[in-house]
């Protein structure tokens, strides 16, 4: 006992030997029921599969017949019955059905016409022709045949039970008769005429299904809604034994249990042991609607399961070969742990001491040692990334570039690539001006309240955001990580962040603060994307022409729109909804640009922009104006005066007596009395100038309103509709 305790290698081989044993067996246990259970289920997939499959192939061959006799039935219920085209059409039908065995229309008494009483003309094939015979005659009484009398009972399509055409050389058949109507010459209704029968051949689908190859003595079957064998490998059974009759020859205890739930249900897979074939077996089966049969696959359980059986004797032979192994294994590997176990304690010092640049590379086995060796390893390696992190923060605050940095080596070298991605730029309208008189705090309230709905959506759509410059905002999307659809993201989220410029300006409105109103420009191109900077500080963000181009797009857009340049445009063309293209022309921009004013996008990223009621209200009386030009942001030129005729709270038509360009940007002031409210402020861009006599009238798309302008506009609103009302 004493060498039991003081020798390691002893113990771990009796424990590794004696567990190992015990585990093994219970693993080849659990291994040969788990390896039937995935054989059963695999049977079951493969056997519902195969079941469903053909049941489809043999539906359409059916619904191509009741399409020919549906298509029939409409032709004769809109001609006139003309004897020989009559039976013309008939024919045809026949010819273009190679499904159909033949076609009879078999009239009501006196229906064909009033001195006909049995009037049935019939077209079949008879040794690759197409002959006719009158089934009305008074030797067939057709009135009587269920493909008849059905059919006329119910006055709507139906399937009939197959039956054995013992004329025919005992070939099992079935058919589809439809009720063919014709309107009353009064006008009062429609009236049963006819029924257009199709007779099938199921002599084809026996041959098809028998023909079906499941595992070695398995097969297929079909069987009635009523339980009638209709193909079978045996053929004494077609037309004259039920699947009752089967499993009484076999005597298997709750088989008639097993022929009811197979005739009940549409589809399933049950265990029916010996029931049908005198062999333990599956059976997957499914209803072939139409005409309502069931389509069953028989699937021997001695076949499925010969190569687990196999397998599980082979297993057993090389456990015993493996358990006799592992005792020579076993000492070796416990003679081999005091190694690494000295070496791990020795680098265990080194990091004591500060060191982190520790190989265990040595080390590479893959048990607990070498487990305990790698979580060394990689604790000392994350020991590195907490120290490289303290640098990254400094430089980097979007989580995708500092994952981009943290998994490789060259993350934070200097240096980009030319790369396409899509650019968006966002800036509010008057922001500087409008808030110029707040209150610190409320600047700091507002800006952190728009600038924090605005981040999430942008990193909601997987953007990078480059620069945040006071209200104005520029991202990208397609890099660092490379996103294929980078446009629809890019148009989706600028959408999305005009759509949240409602709530915010709604909590605005509700703290006194003004309202604003936010544009947004999409460009997909060409750019340098890459770390930008020095070795002290450094940023990842996109820089060339295609960035300023985005700038000078987002120059012309009105407060909530969007506009997207040409090149993002043709790669979103079929899921964009465009308001409006615009021909425009830019500084620096050789001829002139079309930009889209964007609605909405479909797809996976859908969004819609609200629709505003921008109908312009007519004034009853001219709002007096003080108007400044704006350009870059700087209040340029001296004081002018316009008039306000039409207005919304969107927009409004301003006629100045002085030149003014589209796409000018305005600052109006409310002048009351001799003199302007300065804060009642309106922001605006010329869209269209109109010249009239001594002036020039132009429409305004506000960009930002002021609290007291959008009440003032409000109530001047309010009183015009109010006195349109009353004149009315």
């Amino acid at each position: 006992m004493r060498f039991l305790r003081s020798s390691i290698t002893l113990k771990i081989s009796l424990l590794v030997l004696g567990s190992t044993c015990i585990v093994l067996a219970l693993v080849l246990g659990r291994s040969y029921t788990n390896s039937r259970d995935l054989i059963r289920q695999e049977a079951e997939t493969s056997g519902t599969n195969l079941t469903a499959a053909l049941g489809n192939k043999i539906e359409q061959e059916f619904l191509v017949v009741a399409k020919a006799v549906q298509d029939l039935t409409s032709s004769l219920e809109n001609v006139p019955w003309d004897e020989k085209t009559f039976l013309e059409l008939i024919r045809q039908m026949v010819r273009q059905t190679p499904q159909a065995h033949g076609i009879v229309v078999a009239f009501l008494p006196y229906e064909f016409k009033p001195g006909i009483e049995r009037y049935a003309p019939y077209f079949r094939r008879s040794k690759g022709e197409i002959r006719f015979d009158q089934m009305g005659t008074t030797s067939y009484d057709y009135f009587a045949k269920d493909w008849f009398r059905i059919a006329r009972d119910q006055q709507k399509a139906v399937w009939i039970e197959p039956y054995v055409d013992e004329g025919a050389g005992r070939v099992i058949m079935t058919t589809y008769s439809c009720p063919m109507f014709k309107r009353q010459p009064d006008g009062s209704g429609e009236k049963l005429v006819a029924i257009v029968t199709a007779e099938i051949s199921l002599e084809a689908l026996n041959h098809f299904v028998n023909s079906q190859r499941v595992y070695e003595s398995g097969f297929c079957f079909v069987l009635s809604d009523k339980g009638t064998t209709i193909t079978s490998r045996f053929p004494e059974r077609i037309g004259r034994m039920s699947i009752f009759d089967i499993v009484e020859l076999y005597k298997q205890p709750g088989g008639q249990e097993m022929a009811r739930t197979v005739l009940s249900k549409e589809h399933g897979f049950e265990d029916i042991g010996s029931a049908m074939t005198g062999a333990d077996s599956f059976l997957a089966f499914t209803r072939i609607n139409p005409p309502g049969w069931i389509l069953g696959t028989i699937l021997p359980k001695h076949e499925m399961f010969a190569k687990v059986e196999s397998l599980h004797h082979q297993t057993v032979m090389l456990a015993v070969a493996g358990i006799a192994l592992l005792v020579v294994l076993s000492v070796l590997v416990a003679r081999s742990i005091s190694r690494p176990l000295r070496r791990m304690a020795a680098e265990t010092v080194r990091v004591g001491q500060g060191d982190l640049d520790i190989d265990l590379s040595t080390i590479r086995s893959t048990d607990e040692v070498g487990q305990l060796a790698r979580a060394f390893a990689a604790m000392t390696e994350g020991l590195k990334d907490r120290e490289r992190i303290k640098d990254t923060f400094g430089r980097y605050l979007t989580q995708e570039v500092v994952r981009r940095l943290l998994d490789s080596k060259d993350g934070l070298k200097l240096g980009g690539e030319a790369r396409e991605i899509s650019i968006m730029m966002s800036d509010l309208r008057g922001f500087t001006s409008l808030t110029s008189s707040m209150k610190p705090e409320d600047v700091i309230k507002f800006l952190n309240r728009y600038l924090g709905r605005m981040v999430d959506i942008i990193l909601d759509h997987h953007g990078i955001i480059d620069e945040i410059i006071g209200d104005g905002i520029l991202a990208f999307f397609g890099a660092p990580e490379r996103l294929e659809n980078h446009p629809e993201l890019a148009v989706a989220c600028a959408v999305k962040m005009q759509v949240a410029m409602q709530e915010i300006n709604a909590r605005n409105e509700a703290d006194g603060l003004p309202h604003l109103e936010m544009g947004v420009a999409v460009n997909t191109g060409e750019v340098i994307v890459g770390n930008i900077g020095s070795e002290k500080r450094t940023k990842y963000g996109a820089v060339g022409s295609q960035v300023n181009f985005t700038g000078r797009v987002e120059s012309f857009t009105v407060g909530g729109q969007v506009l997207i340049s040409q090149a993002t445009y043709e790669s979103l063309s079929h899921e964009l909804d465009i308001r409006d293209a615009l021909d425009v022309e830019m500084k620096g921009v050789p001829g002139r640009v079309k930009l889209y004013d964007v609605r909405g996008i479909s797809g996976i990223h859908q969004a819609k922009l609200p629709e505003r009621d921008e109908k312009l209200v007519r004034l009853t009386e001219g709002v007096s104006l003080l108007v400044y030009g704006i350009d870059q942001k700087i209040l340029t030129g001296s004081e002018k005066t316009g008039v306000m005729t039409h207005a919304s709270l969107m927009s409004a038509k301003v006629i100045f007596d002085y030149p003014i360009n589209r796409w000018e940007d305005v600052r109006m002031l409310w002048k009351i009395d001799s003199s302007a409210e300065s804060n009642a402020e309106i922001y605006g861009k010329i869209l269209s100038v109109t010249a009239l006599d001594g002036g020039n009238e132009a429409l305004v798309r506000f960009t930002s309103v002021s609290a007291a302008a959008y009440e003032m506009l409000r109530e001047l609103l309010s009183t015009t509709l109010s006195s349109e009302t009353r004149d009315a």
